[in-house]
């Protein structure tokens, strides 16, 4: 039973195959359809649900060296006195500078976004497109969006840029890179002794300012895709 089952799927297969033929641009044209969907997205990032509200979630952000965004800025280096140096060399290594957001979160949730195959006409042009749409009625929810803290971090370990690649070799060894003392993952928070007028900032990531974001983006309007040749007056 399942060999004769096996078969006449296969046979299916073979036989839907067989009828499927390419179209060009004008046999396109001439096909008549109509199709949609309306899609929903939810990004949420490093959140929980907690009384109705979405807050930071510092379960799945135990460690929150591995929470952050950091940006590397090309050939921002300092030296042992934070003298900045734009272009380290092998024989003068450098300390490479982070431009790091810590605590990152946030939630957007796309609530409609209608996704439909239209036709886009443009003078006597007429080209099949792929059209988004929004509707002011189902805004985009931001919920918490942002960072804690924005800080600037150097590494512990000197690096320098290769001249013949001009990429970036991380420490002395050009074949090994460090294994620890990268500026993004330094862990520190202030104590006490950091802020002693200031409870506001006891145990929070150092930095240097923060963001947070909470609101309802209505958007109306649409946006249509298509496939552009040198025959298109857009094109």
């Amino acid at each position: 039973m399942k060999k004769l089952t096996t078969l006449l799927l296969l046979c299916s297969f073979s036989v839907a195959h067989a009828g499927l033929q390419a179209l060009d641009n004008h046999e396109l044209q001439a096909v008549e359809a109509q199709a949609g969907a309306d899609l929903s997205l939810k990004l949420s990032l490093n959140h929980r649900l907690e009384n109705g509200k979405y807050v930071f979630d510092e379960s799945a952000c135990n460690n929150l060296a591995y929470c952050r965004l950091a940006i590397s800025v090309n050939r921002r280096f300092v030296d042992a006195n934070n003298n900045p140096i734009s272009n380290p060399t092998i024989d003068d290594p450098a300390h490479r500078l982070w431009l790091v957001f810590k605590g990152i979160q946030g939630t957007i949730d796309i609530q409609k976004l209608g996704l439909d195959g239209v036709d886009l006409v443009y003078g006597d042009t007429i080209k099949p497109a792929i059209q988004l749409s929004y509707q002011a009625t189902s805004p985009i929810l931001i919920r918490n969006f942002g960072f804690n803290a924005l800080a600037i971090e150097q590494d512990d370990f000197t690096s320098y840029i290769d001249a013949a690649t001009g990429k970036v070799v991380e420490g002395t060894d050009p074949n090994t890179a460090p294994t620890s003392g990268y500026g993004y993952l330094k862990n520190s928070t202030y104590t006490s002794a950091n802020a002693p007028n200031s409870t506001y900032d006891h145990g929070k990531e150092t930095g240097f300012m923060g963001l947070r974001m909470n609101g309802n983006l209505a958007l109306q309007g649409t946006i249509k895709v298509f496939g552009c040749d040198g025959s298109h007056p857009r094109c």
